[in-house]
């Protein structure tokens, strides 16, 4: 069994830092949490132009900060905007607060679980990099996240969603579309339900 690489480590633990935001939309008037993320995307959107203005500064960045970012990252938009964005859309565009809150912790732990059991011991691969271990340790945190929010049958059916979203390569970085996705997805399905009922 291989260990999980201390650079993962690190970017994952990192991550974790949105469960900040993603506990003060719970607790805190969404408007307030709104404006917070808009603040935030703009003071990581103003360091990312100084990274990228002054090479001196973005050397800096990559020797002092190595391991919060992926390789791809050092010369690119770092994945933290497009997370900050994400949520900032799913909080905006959709009204069901268990279904945001759910959508912002399937990121923030269920994709987590993926990339450290899929580093650790995925061995069968689906999806290009994507691991049939690191799925089933999404499904199994998002189905469990689920179970706090809604009955068993809508846990279930969203961890599955959820699941099957953060296997797939987006083009875009899969850190602002799993958030909005997820929440129209359990927004449709929440919909549905109701309707079938």
């Amino acid at each position: 069994m291989d260990g999980i690489p201390k650079d993962e480590i690190k970017r994952k633990a990192f991550h974790l830092l949105s469960l900040i935001y993603v506990f003060g939309y719970w607790y805190l008037p969404k408007n307030i949490v709104i404006f917070g993320l808009g603040i935030a995307m703009a003071i990581v959107a103003f360091f990312e132009y100084i990274r990228f203005k002054f090479p001196k500064f973005n050397v800096f960045f990559k020797n002092n900060f190595k391991g919060f970012y992926r390789s791809q990252e050092a010369d690119k938009i770092s994945g933290i905007i497009w997370t900050l964005s994400g949520a900032f859309l799913a909080i905006a565009l959709f009204p069901n607060k268990s279904v945001v809150f759910a959508s912002l912790l399937y990121l923030a732990l269920g994709d987590a679980a993926a990339a450290l059991v899929g580093t650790t011991i995925g061995r069968h691969k689906i999806f290009t990099s994507k691991s049939l271990e690191g799925s089933f340790a999404c499904f199994t945190v998002c189905f469990i996240i689920g179970l706090f929010l809604f009955n068993v049958q809508f846990a279930l059916i969203g961890a599955i969603a959820a699941t099957l979203i953060e296997a797939i390569a987006w083009k875009l970085n899969d850190n602002f579309w799993m958030q909005i996705i997820n929440a129209g997805v359990l927004t449709a399905i929440s919909n549905i339900m109701v309707w079938v009922k």
